[in-house]
């Protein structure tokens, strides 16, 4: 999960670019396939809306915001 930052170029026009993503495991929608957070080690970090962000240990488990499935992340999907 990127955090965007304004780079300045020469013409003083702010330009967004991207910062690379830590390193970790994608964790997906079984269903629709949009990402629900990032699996570092047996930790889960979750970021939506800007303002929330969470922390959770594994296993973990989550309803997809565009489809409404529910996911289910497991200790044993991080190795």
């Amino acid at each position: 999960m990127a955090r965007n930052h304004q780079i300045t170029t020469h013409k003083s026009t702010p330009i967004q670019r991207r910062q690379p993503r830590s390193p970790g495991l994608d964790w997906t929608c079984s269903c629709c396939g949009s990402l629900l957070g990032r699996i570092h080690g047996q930790d889960v970090h979750v970021r939506f809306e800007r303002r929330h962000e969470y922390v959770a240990s594994l296993p973990a488990a989550a309803t997809c915001k565009k489809c409404g499935t529910l996911n289910r992340a497991k200790a044993s999907t991080a190795a």
